[in-house]
């Protein structure tokens, strides 16, 4: 592969790009399998430093405890959450990213990781008409075309039923307009199934804080959105309660889909129809969510816990999600996910056992420890499996955020 200035230049059989570029500096992996960067199509780096605080539970009582341990956190905290979700992200093979972001601090802290990805701003739990002032406080672009290719920008209104029925339009045309992506996390839970479908449960005093002018509509989440003209172009996350009658809509409405298996089952939250929407021909990538929600950001352990439900899906699909799809689900595959000329030049390098099937050893055996280099943007990141930046201090950093956090929840669980 040929690489010039952060950019895939060309692609072809060793020798001949040998015999061809002569005088180029080469880099070789012998033993290894060299593949895109990794595509973590969904993540919250912001929450990385909330790591073990909240241990596994039903997700309405978990969902309780984020904003009480979020206030806590200042715009410095943040930034080194990120930092470390960033780095912890890098030296998991990841490149790209999904993340739902609470300002700028995530496209800057990202940028100079080398992550690259898109970036959605969540706005949530407002009235309409107080959209572009929380989205100027935010520093949302005024112009989201005007991103950068390796960091592009989005929006986010988080959930039907934290953000009411105008602000979901409100959001979803302001994508539109703007040139941005729009997420929305979608029928993850059976509270929110039984909230949309009957107006009652567990999270019905949240929907009433938040979601000004919710009316339980008696369908289903997915259907509630494509009601509403929002599914359109949507990347929707988790999609663990869908019905036969959803998957349809999706596959002609949005962008794509994003699984994250293990914080599913983290908040008890049931899995996703896997083999039914991979059959569907919808794309689908893989996230992490959060380590709130989570143990750890490494996308193949997330790619395990998949093939775990549906030991059907072969392995070579599931590393597609990782990359090519993933990469597509974002709207990205136009600068990521493969080793096309004009790409940028991202790739992660796994240490393998000689194999017939690299597809498979990849699925079985690559991880954090695994993994031999990085490249993003034409940089490396990781070389001979270890970081070319300094963690220690970004590592410090979380810890402070993470004391403040906890207390925040300690004080929450007190009698």
């Amino acid at each position: 592969m040929l690489l010039r200035s952060g950019v895939i230049e060309g692609v072809g059989h060793a020798d001949a790009m040998r015999e061809r570029y002569p005088n180029l500096p080469l880099q070789e992996f012998p033993g290894c399998a060299v593949m895109p960067g990794l595509v973590n199509a969904h993540t919250h780096l912001s929450l990385t430093c909330l790591k073990g605080l909240m241990p596994p539970q039903p997700f309405a009582s978990w969902l309780r405890q984020i904003p009480v341990a979020t206030r806590a956190l200042g715009r410095d905290d943040i930034a080194a959450s990120i930092a470390l979700g960033a780095a912890q992200c890098t030296q998991a093979g990841v490149t790209v990213i999904g993340e739902i972001a609470l300002g700028p601090e995530s496209v800057a802290v990202a940028a100079d990781a080398g992550l690259g990805g898109r970036f959605f701003w969540e706005a949530l739990g407002i009235p309409v008409g107080r959209l572009g002032a929380l989205l100027h406080d935010l520093e949302y672009p005024a112009e989201t075309r005007n991103c950068t290719i390796r960091q592009r920008c989005g929006i986010s209104p988080h959930t039907p039923y934290t953000s009411g029925p105008e602000l979901l339009k409100a959001t979803h045309a302001l994508a539109a307009q703007r040139g941005g992506g729009f997420a929305i996390h979608v029928a993850e839970s059976e509270a929110e199934t039984e909230l949309l479908r009957s107006g009652t449960g567990p999270l019905t005093d949240l929907a009433t804080r938040l979601a000004d002018g919710f009316v339980a509509p008696k369908t289903t989440p997915v259907s509630y959105l494509d009601d509403l003209g929002v599914l359109q172009d949507a990347v929707a996350v988790h999609c663990t309660r869908l019905l036969p009658v959803d998957i349809p809509k999706l596959k002609k409405r949005a962008r794509g889909v994003v699984l994250c298996p293990r914080s599913n089952a983290y908040l008890e939250n049931g899995a996703p129809p896997i083999a039914r929407l991979a059959e569907s021909g919808l794309p689908i990538g893989l996230g992490t969510d959060s380590l709130a929600s989570n143990t750890s950001l490494d996308l193949f352990e997330e790619a395990r816990a998949l093939s775990a439900l549906a030991p059907k899906l072969s392995a070579e699909r599931i590393v597609r999600m990782m990359t090519m799809e993933g990469a597509t689900v974002l709207g990205m595959d136009d600068a990521f996910g493969t080793f096309d000329r004009g790409r940028q030049a991202d790739l992660s390098v796994f240490r393998l056992e000689r194999t017939e099937d690299p597809y498979d050893e990849l699925l079985r055996h690559a991880d954090r420890h695994a993994l031999e280099a990085v490249l993003s943007g034409g940089i490396w990141r990781i070389l001979h499996g270890q970081p070319t930046f300094p963690v220690s201090f970004v590592e410090r950093g979380s810890q402070l955020a993470a004391m403040k956090a906890s207390l925040a929840l300690d004080d929450l669980r007190m009698p």
